[in-house]
């Protein structure tokens, strides 16, 4: 059955590199997840797969799906029949369209790009709303966004490890 969340398991970033993800050994996925944090994919499903696949690897086991499903159950993070229902079909979306695992870093860097745009327009509305009638020492701090810098330098960093990201025909 095609469904909307299917069509997300192939598009999107986030999916793709948890589906990748999936793939790996805990060594090799520890590398994969070095630099990031669940907030990268955002608030949804992807965000809470993306912390159950750190505590997993963390504690030294694989992130399968079984394992990252399990560990949800285990922990509380999925309680109530519906949230686990959702839950093991999102993963199966994403374990079933996952890319090849080479992919991966590519992906890394896709998601941390991402992360750092919508992380820059979140500062710039911040910025918009504050310029009108902030107090200057207020708007003054807000010109300094750490959140932005810190993703920019993670973003970097796995954006030199691979080929350039695609870019979009002018």
């Amino acid at each position: 059955m095609a469904t909307d969340t299917t069509t997300h398991a192939l598009t999107d970033p986030c999916r793709q590199f948890l589906g990748a993800l999936m793939l790996l050994p805990a060594p090799a996925a520890r590398a994969a997840l070095a630099g990031m944090r669940a907030s990268d994919f955002g608030h949804g499903m992807a965000a809470h797969v993306a912390q159950l696949a750190i505590e997993t690897v963390a504690a030294g086991h694989a992130p399968g799906p079984v394992t990252l499903y399990t560990h949800a159950i285990t922990t509380g993070q999925a309680a109530g029949e519906h949230r686990r229902h959702w839950l093991s079909g999102w993963l199966i979306d994403t374990f079933r369209d996952a890319p090849p695992a080479a992919l991966g870093p590519h992906l890394k860097t896709v998601v941390l790009e991402t992360a750092w745009r919508a992380a820059v327009a979140t500062h710039a509305r911040r910025l918009a709303q504050a310029a009108q009638d902030a107090p200057a020492d207020v708007l003054r701090e807000l010109t300094d966004d750490t959140t932005a810098d810190e993703l920019w330098t993670r973003y970097q960093a796995a954006a030199t490890t691979e080929p350039a990201p695609l870019r979009k025909a002018a």
